[in-house]
């Protein structure tokens, strides 16, 4: 694909396309709820959770970029942040943090890990890198599949509204994990604090 190729792609077919070919979101018991074209969101909902692909644009470097979050079924469609509890948290989340709950690692070897993971640091050699090579959204996909693969609904079980026990568990662990690695002053609301 070329450079003017990749600037004219539509990111709503473009992420619907990696999200059935490479996530194979039907197999997974996920089905469309959200999508909106402008910044680039598309939301897959399950009985467990939410998948988010957000699109990130292009770049002369690396072309098209996605990042795919997850959240529990209220987390909103337009915003990162909602009032839980009369506190603004975090409601669409990174993976990386998960997996090491779901490895039982401490709070303090994730603290030290930060968002490195053995079966996601693979991804991120520089081999694997230049195979796909202006082709982030089909790297980020497979990583997440192989993920998928890997922990299967444990993941998705964690977002599971209706296990706040796993849940506890994991603002648990991120607020330890803060306490041990320091808390950005300028990030509102912390990290930590998670919906």
């Amino acid at each position: 694909m070329s450079t003017s190729d990749e600037r004219e792609i539509d990111p709503i077919e473009e992420m619907t396309r990696i999200a059935q070919s490479y996530l194979d979101v039907a197999l997974w018991g996920f089905k469309e709820s959200y999508r909106a074209a402008k910044p680039g969101n598309l939301i897959y909902d399950s009985e467990l959770c939410r998948v988010n692909l957000i699109w990130g644009g292009w770049d002369h470097q690396g072309g098209n970029s996605i990042n795919i979050r997850y959240g529990r079924l209220h987390a909103l469609n337009e915003r990162a942040t909602l009032i839980w509890n009369g506190e603004e948290r975090h409601c669409w989340h990174r993976v990386e943090h998960v997996l090491h709950l779901l490895d039982g690692r401490s709070p303090v070897e994730a603290a030290k890990l930060n968002f490195s993971h053995p079966i996601t640091d693979s991804f991120y050699e520089s081999e694997f890198r230049q195979k796909f090579r202006h082709r982030q959204p089909e790297w980020l996909a497979r990583m997440h599949s192989s993920i998928w693969q890997q922990y299967g609904k444990r993941l998705f079980e964690l977002f599971d509204l209706r296990r706040p026990d796993l849940w506890e568990k994991y603002e648990e662990f991120l607020r330890q994990m803060y306490d041990m690695k320091g808390r950005n002053p300028n990030m509102k609301p912390p990290l930590d604090r998670v919906c």
